[in-house]
């Protein structure tokens, strides 16, 4: 019998993507500028993600204010429960 649908895994770089436009859906909602990098057919803006991150292993999305990184999804999304997200974006 074929699987059923919720015993499917996620496609390649589907957290990715849902994750990215939660983050574009709160930016926008708080009408704060920003700009997408796809990494994805780069490997040098991979490469300069993850430095930056300081994590070599590091996925998308990694939030960052010019040459200063903010964090990952998670503390992204810790700071808009805490009500820092001007300070996690270096805002404030």
């Amino acid at each position: 019998s074929p699987p059923s649908p919720h015993n499917l895994p996620f496609p390649p770089g589907f957290q990715i993507k849902s994750q990215q436009s939660e983050v574009t859906r709160i930016l926008d909602g708080k009408n704060i500028k920003y700009e997408l990098v796809d990494i994805s057919q780069d490997n040098a803006l991979r490469e300069e993600m993850r430095a930056k991150a300081g994590n070599p292993k590091a996925i998308p999305p990694q939030i960052v204010n010019g040459d200063q990184y903010c964090g990952d999804y998670e503390l992204f999304v810790e700071a808009v429960e805490q009500n820092t997200l001007q300070e996690f974006l270096k805002l404030a």
